[in-house]
């Protein structure tokens, strides 16, 4: 054999062979049996092939891939606190289950609807886990199914225990404010929910209580906030914070075209309790979701077409960049020392947060991720 044929044979064995651009995908059969490495941060973001894919942040490469039980829904996704079970909303909003993230079993579901009792029944992002990872918590929005008409119910706060298994029952359930659509659990198992104000819930009393108006806050010379609350992130840096745009008025005629508009937090420290509201920028960009620095809480980092650094205290901005697409979803490492966009497309993107300099792109396997949540943990 010629050198010229050995070398149109190498050539067409390495271009059918796949070799390109793309990042090479491990076999996900073997995949799922990987077990977490102990005191490591990993990523997690579910796609629309319903799939759970884990990354390591060490490596910056995907570590292993679940295929999801239920059907796919808007990827809403929470990690208990020893990272060793994902909790995905799933089924049309319908229901929450559980995946061991060792071995990727389903561990856990609760179903919000009824068949036996023609009640059909929906959650928006509105799900969290205690503490000690013992108890979920959920509120749903159901609807009774009559021959003719529906009847829309109460909202419920339900209770369930997460050792329970498949198709677990609530343990305990109470009527919930409208539409709750983020919970976050605080240090001393205070749950807050936020809706058309930051609600304060003792989940065992079956307590409800506005912790901070916000449709109908009191601040002088504001409109009403306009809020946008999906991504169950800010664990990381112990916080509960949703941000808000409002028209800043010059006086009580409340004049839109001479008003300044800004961008606001309204941000719960999950350590103490304290709740924060206060502007920290003007409204020039867009964003979905903002979360502060795990390390200093006057940092604030907010993204959607763009990745902006503020400084809260003197409501400015301390650097923003362009992207090379929307991402829809913040997160931060553990220790602070990474900032990861996610959601919108198969990508999550790298930033260095102190200069704001990117510094890789994981390409995830094929599948958009959508709106879905991503999540910083460590596995202990």
């Amino acid at each position: 054999m010629n050198k010229i044929l050995i070398l149109t044979i190498t050539l067409f064995g390495i271009v059918f062979s796949g070799c390109s651009t793309k990042q090479p995908m491990p076999n996900t059969t073997k995949m799922e049996d990987l077990s977490l490495k102990k005191d490591r941060d990993y990523i997690a973001v579910v796609s629309k092939k319903n799939e759970l894919h884990i990354v390591d942040s060490k490596t910056q490469k995907l570590y292993k891939t679940c295929k999801l039980a239920g059907h796919y829904s808007t990827a809403g996704l929470i990690m208990s606190p020893d990272g060793n079970t994902a909790y995905v909303l799933q089924d049309a909003w319908g229901a929450v289950y559980g995946y061991d993230m060792n071995t990727c079993e389903n561990t856990f579901s609760a179903k919000f609807s009824s068949k036996e009792k023609k009640i059909k029944a929906r959650s928006v992002m509105s799900f969290n886990i205690n503490n000690d990872g013992k108890e979920l918590y959920t509120v749903s929005n159901p609807v009774k199914l009559h021959s003719d008409s529906y009847e829309v119910m109460d909202p419920i706060f339900s209770i369930y225990k997460t050792d329970a298994g498949v198709n677990a029952s609530p343990i305990k359930s109470f009527k919930a404010p409208r539409q709750i659509t983020m919970l976050s659990t605080a240090k001393d198992g205070t749950i807050f929910a936020i809706g058309a104000n930051l609600y304060k819930i003792d989940p065992h009393a079956g307590k409800i209580e506005i912790a901070a108006d916000l449709r109908h806050w009191k601040r002088e010379n504001y409109s009403v906030p306009d809020m946008l609350a999906l991504w169950p992130v800010g664990k990381n840096s112990n916080e509960f914070l949703i941000m808000y745009i409002a028209a800043k008025f010059k006086d009580a005629s409340q004049n839109p075209d001479t008003a300044d508009y800004v961008w606001g937090a309204v941000r719960t420290d999950l350590e103490t309790n304290n709740i924060e509201i206060s502007d920290f920028a003007p409204l020039e960009t867009v964003m979905f979701t903002g979360m502060t620095h795990p390390n200093d809480s006057n940092l604030l980092y907010g993204v959607l077409t763009d990745l902006t650094k503020f400084d809260r205290k003197e409501q400015k901005v301390i650097k923003r960049v362009d992207l090379d697409h929307s991402y829809y979803c913040i997160n931060f490492s553990t220790d602070g020392s990474k900032l990861y966009l996610g959601a919108a497309l198969n990508k999550i993107a790298i930033y260095d947060p102190e200069t704001l300099e990117k510094l890789n792109t994981i390409v995830l396997p094929e599948g958009d991720v959508g709106i879905g949540t991503m999540q910083v943990f460590r596995s202990k």
